[in-house]
């Protein structure tokens, strides 16, 4: 499909923006800059390089995996943390990467997953990463606000491992999520990070090679059977999605799934990236990949 009656992501240029502070958390080059519109808090994430078989470097898709991601979160109707296409200047050159803004509320704090595990941990004080140990870690944290009554957290973080099924998020490790404390109140925070999505890391031959191939077994359907998670026994993203969807109750679980069967609507967002960011085999390779996640989520 493609994006023509629909406008392209806008693409910011926040070379403008006051350093705030450096990010030490992760491995990416980061900083945190403040929009000088609103003084709101914007953490840039430059898009990160690999090296080629023949020596040079390739830039990967981390910065339009994060846009996409939003985008199908938006359509979920889940709270994701707002992401945009941005542009800074440093050094003599353009960084290409992406911004999301900060899902703390001030004065809240945030409180990453790890900890809420470790405080929920077992008697025995072991920390097991599994879909019921997130789900006993959010019993007492609330939904967030704009999700609509009747929500609980675990209602909320059901529809993110749904998001991540989708679109082969493959890092929802335990820093990767998080609750705002606010007064000792808790609440989830909205979805955030899923650059290590839908191919990102390939280089485009690579994803051009799976899209030819006549080999089932290199197929970027093949690419997205492969897709493990960071639970306890690294399961397939689209199983741990199953699983958690399979607690909730029926309302709640047809909410996010119901919302999967527009199949074109899902893919959308991969056409709305600017094309200077995105080429056509990362769109072609990374649509193939979220179709064959969502044939596999609804068992068609």
């Amino acid at each position: 499909m493609d994006a023509s009656g629909d406008r392209p992501y806008a693409e910011i240029d926040v070379t403008d923006w006051p350093l705030d502070r450096s990010e030490p958390l992760g491995t990416k080059p980061k900083r945190w800059l403040r929009d000088p519109a609103s003084d709101k808090r914007w953490l840039m994430k430059d898009a990160t390089h690999n090296r080629w078989a023949d020596g040079t470097t390739y830039r990967k898709g981390d910065d339009w995996a994060e846009r996409i991601a939003t985008g199908v979160a938006d359509y979920l109707g889940l709270p994701a943390a707002r992401t945009e296409l941005a542009v800074r200047q440093m050094d003599g050159e353009n960084r290409l990467g992406v911004i999301s803004k900060s899902v703390r509320d001030e004065p809240g704090e945030l409180v990453l997953g790890n900890e809420l595990l470790a405080q929920a941990a077992s008697c025995d004080g072991r920390v097991v990463y599994t879909v019921n140990a997130v789900r006993a870690a959010l019993e007492d944290v609330e939904a967030p606000p704009d999700v609509g009554g009747g929500l609980s957290a675990w209602d909320v973080f059901a529809g993110y491992l749904v998001l991540d099924a989708l679109i082969g998020n493959r890092d929802r490790h335990e820093e990767n999520w998080a609750v705002i404390d606010l007064y000792g109140s808790r609440r989830l925070a909205p979805t955030f990070d899923h650059a290590s999505s839908l191919g990102f890391l390939l280089h485009d031959q690579q994803r051009q090679d799976r899209l030819t191939t006549r080999d089932r077994g290199f197929t970027p359907e093949f690419w997205a059977e492969r897709a493990k998670s960071k639970f306890e026994g690294k399961p397939h993203l689209v199983d741990v999605a199953i699983d958690a969807c399979e607690t909730l109750g029926s309302e709640v679980r047809d909410r996010w799934l119901e919302r999967c069967n527009d199949a074109d609507r899902l893919v959308e967002p991969i056409w709305l990236v600017p094309e200077h960011r995105m080429s056509l085999p990362a769109r072609e390779f990374a649509e193939r990949v979220l179709r064959r996640n969502r044939e596999r989520l609804l068992r068609i």
